[in-house]
């Protein structure tokens, strides 16, 4: 993630919603991929600051105007923004504690959209398409309130629906469940990009002449689902040597959750990289399409991350091994990615 700039100089970040020097108000306009400082010119209606003549005019978000809980612009012809749009389901906000619950869902939810249409990945909402889109339910169950109806809600994926469970913008029960399922890396934003590679999945491999390949790399998807989770989970299938075939424990589950663990782990890469380049602690941007010398700026920004982590007495940054068969993996979704962003890469 990149760093901007206020028109008055101020270094501003992608979360902020107000300049710290000026108090002019921020906005971020995700086809421009800026964060804008803005000038209002009417009732929640604004434009780049220090323009001269009217030109392109913006709204805030709807919930950046009413609750706070997006930084996001629209046009004039929107009430919500691009990622906004997105939400199906927000929490039940008459629950205090939800209104900061749903900021950290949205807040993840921007940070992944970002990254994909820095790809140049389709970002489609279910009212634009409803059987191609995607959509994010935001939902509660029993074990996290008991006071609500749903008394299991599964993190997952469903035909372009991402529904994730409040619980996960818990930091307490994130930690019990990354202990529980002996999990090395949990975070909000990791289950979003996770959720978000089974559904690139069904847009960008089910029914295309990538499919084969998929399968040389991961398997076969027509394993049985049900069965080869229970399985994992009854430890039937943990192989003591995983890390020579997966990135995570849980990719071997199933080939499916193989590759969403890798295209959640490959956008990591691409983020934390673009964030590097920022403070000019690498030389690419964002990503090229030499795979081998991106992936080893990677390895060479891992081992600084760990390290700095380690001197302040904290657990890895990185606590990964990409062994040769994850790289292929990984190399086999920057090719799928990289066609999107030019087809002729191919």
């Amino acid at each position: 993630m990149k760093n901007f700039r206020c028109h008055c100089g101020q270094q501003i970040f992608f979360e902020n919603t107000f300049c710290n020097n000026c108090q002019r108000t921020l906005g971020y306009e995700p086809h421009l991929q800026q964060l804008l400082s803005l000038d209002q010119i009417g009732k929640n209606l604004w434009q780049i600051a220090g323009t001269l003549m009217r030109s392109q005019e913006y709204r805030l978000c709807q919930n950046y105007h009413q609750y706070h809980v997006c930084n996001w612009l629209t046009d004039t012809k929107e009430d919500f923004c691009l990622s906004c749009r997105l939400t199906q389901t927000i929490p039940n906000l008459s629950i205090p504690q939800n209104m900061s619950r749903w900021a950290a869902l949205e807040n993840a939810k921007r940070r992944l959209i970002h990254t994909l249409l820095s790809l140049h990945l389709p970002v489609i909402s279910k009212q634009q398409d409803m059987m191609n889109g995607l959509s994010f339910v935001f939902l509660e169950d029993q074990r996290f309130n008991p006071n609500v109806a749903e008394e299991h809600v599964l993190t997952g994926h469903v035909n372009g629906t991402i529904t994730i469970n409040l619980s996960e913008t818990d930091s307490v029960n994130l930690e019990a469940a990354r202990q529980a399922m002996n999990e090395s890396y949990r975070t909000l934003l990791g289950h979003f990009r996770h959720e978000s590679g089974h559904y690139y999945w069904d847009l960008l491999i089910k029914y295309s002449n990538y499919l084969s390949e998929f399968r040389t790399y991961f398997g076969d998807e027509n394993l049985d689902y049900s069965t080869a989770l229970q399985n994992y989970y009854n430890m039937q299938s943990t192989q003591y040597d995983w890390q020579q075939q997966y990135i995570s424990a849980y990719a071997q589950s199933h080939p499916l959750e193989d590759w969403a663990e890798s295209w959640a782990h490959y956008l990591h890469m691409v983020d934390t990289l673009d964030t590097a380049h920022t403070f000019n602690l690498t030389s690419s941007k964002l990503i090229t399409n030499d795979f081998d010398s991106w992936l080893q700026e990677w390895i060479r920004l891992s081992i600084v991350m760990n390290s700095l982590n380690r001197s302040m007495g904290l657990p890895d940054a990185y606590p990964f091994v990409l062994s040769a068969k994850v790289i292929e993996k990984l190399r086999f979704i920057h090719r799928i990615i990289s066609y999107q962003r030019n087809p002729t890469v191919n």
